[in-house]
């Protein structure tokens, strides 16, 4: 054993002295197949360590070497890794730093102190390698085509007891489905699991691993291991994941922070490669699973290609999130987070935008495969200060299993905001400019302290306060009415929302007019505008 104290912290390598030691490595070619394992570990449950290390020592394939990255762990744990490392009988490496500097740190630096190892990989500390988990993989390497960098493999779900989760045996079809995916899906999620064996001479041109990227830095060095050569995936499970653990990642960091920051890492990546769509379509999905793949294919069929679509599922309880994953195209950035106001969510998804305009999709909705060519077309012939063109949209019920075609409702080209408010109309689709919103700092979420649902009313009136509207007379927006619509469950908040919306407009403009509601059936279908005998400003 070569254990070594804190000292080793201090040489942490600059970037020079890294590509320098790096030149240093033996033979990179699959000729050599000796497997170098990191295993980092931060605090983490003492039984844990145990199984996971003789998992290591119980490996048939033996030429491999081990270092132990103990990055900043409690006492407990320290002591837990010296005494679990006895079971070892492999050449192993203990590095101890006594203040936590994360992952990809930990990765770095273990990999670093395995220069000639050709192949390499790392454990997680609360998982359980089965004994042929080296063997399958480097086998598998072996064999595989020489431009392949990565090979990676099914795993096992247990608890935190070790019992098996796979219960309904549903695990590994879907999971199979998730992960046989072309490596340039990678942009879109991160499919490679905690199963995986890559070649030392990938690792170093990607460069290692990036701290920057924190919680998610082994989903972004996929993501610049992609071009480098090819992912093999191997249908069969060769280690047992742990669910739940205390320490577990999936425990103690909420699932939507995930999806975010991995998100985030794949926008990084999109722009440093040119990656930019004229357009971004944000679609905004709340338990649509019998809808979104129709929504979604509505825009991949668009005559317009230059797009991306941020699929964002908020809070759903039904399968709308594996439907999104179910559609293999690289322009797709899903992103889940919890139950959020309609707003809320568009905010988000203003963060993934890359297009120079925004189109705003429902997701039991969907277009007319010619709408971004001729709203696009539309604005790109228009003033910069014309931050919003809208159409027409055809509604359709949905009755039996089935739809009936319902009305078309045609935009309306206004004169001035007072007769946007008059009019009192939101019109479907709308394609604005970024620019445009992020001027606006996007969506406003709240109104007089309650959460805003009548969202689209009030940018509407925003867009129309600062900037121009264009209609384009074209049926460009096909509109699903059924029971779970929320003009439908929420109409009351609605009817409140819109006149708090509309006062608070008036007051803003000078109170020059005051606003009646015309109501029918308990809804309000039209604002009528009275002048309150202050001076008038020219409409």
């Amino acid at each position: 054993m070569n254990a070594e104290n804190s000292k080793w912290y201090k040489w942490l390598p600059n970037k020079d002295r890294h590509l320098r030691v790096r030149k240093k490595g033996s033979n990179s070619s699959k000729s050599n197949d000796k497997v170098g394992v990191v295993l980092p570990v931060y605090n983490q449950e003492r039984e844990y360590l145990f199984e996971c290390v003789q998992a290591i020592e119980n490996q048939k394939y033996r030429n491999f070497e081990l270092v132990i990255v103990i990055d900043g762990a409690n006492a407990q744990t320290v002591k837990a890794v010296y005494e679990a490392s006895k079971l070892l009988t492999c050449k192993y490496t203990i590095i101890h730093r006594i203040f936590n500097k994360g992952i990809a740190h930990s990765l770095n630096e273990g990999f670093e102190r395995l220069l000639d190892c050709a192949l390499l990989t790392w454990i997680s500390s609360d998982n359980i390698q089965w004994p042929n988990f080296l063997e399958k993989l480097v086998a598998t390497m072996k064999n595989a085509t020489p431009d392949t960098v990565l090979v990676y493999s099914l795993y096992h779900p247990i608890d935190e007891k070790r019992v098996s989760r796979d219960i309904n045996n549903t695990w590994y079809p879907a999971l199979t489905e998730m992960m046989k995916r072309p490596k340039e899906e990678i942009m879109l999620t991160c499919f490679i699991g905690a199963s995986f064996l890559f070649t030392r001479e990938a690792y170093e041109q990607a460069d290692g691993y990036d701290p920057k990227y924190g919680l998610v830095s082994d989903y972004e060095f996929w993501i610049r291991l992609m071009p480098l050569g090819e992912f093999l995936f191997l249908s069969e499970p060769l280690m047992d994941y742990r669910l739940n653990g205390k320490y577990s990642l999936t425990t103690i960091t909420a699932s939507e922070e995930l999806f975010l920051q991995s998100m985030s890492a794949s926008i990084d990546h999109r722009r440093k490669n040119g990656d930019i769509p004229k357009v971004t379509v944000i679609i905004t999905a709340c338990n649509h699973g019998n809808y979104i793949k129709n929504c979604i294919q509505s825009v991949l069929n668009q005559t317009f290609s230059s797009f991306q679509v941020v699929a964002i599922d908020v809070g759903s309880t039904d399968p709308t999130l594996s439907e999104i994953y179910s559609i293999h195209d690289s322009r797709i950035i899903p992103i889940h987070i919890s139950k959020r106001t309609k707003a809320e969510a568009l905010n988000i998804g203003l963060q993934y935008v890359l297009g120079e305009y925004v189109l705003e999709l429902d997701g039991d909705d969907w277009l007319d495969p010619s709408s971004l060519e001729i709203m696009v077309g539309e604005m790109l012939s228009l003033p910069p200060n014309v931050g919003l063109v809208y159409a027409n949209r055809q509604v359709w019920f949905e009755e039996n299993g089935g739809l009936l075609e319902g009305p078309i409702y045609k935009g309306i080209s206004y004169k001035d905001k007072y007769e946007v408010l008059e009019k009192f109309q939101t019109h479907c689709p709308r394609l604005y400019r970024s620019s445009t919103l992020k001027e606006l700092n996007g969506w406003i979420t709240t109104i007089q302290g309650e959460p805003l649902l009548a969202d689209d009313f009030a940018m509407f009136l925003r867009i129309a306060e600062d900037f121009e509207l264009h209609w384009v007379d074209k049926d460009l927006y096909h509109q699903r009415r059924h029971s779970t619509n929320i003009t439908i469950k929420e109409k009351e908040i609605l009817n409140n929302q819109f006149r708090m919306i509309a006062q608070e407009s008036l007051l803003r403009w000078g109170n020059v007019y005051e606003a009646n509601f015309e109501v029918i059936d308990g809804t309000i279908t039209k604002i009528m505008l009275v002048p309150t005998g202050k001076e008038m400003t020219q409409r």
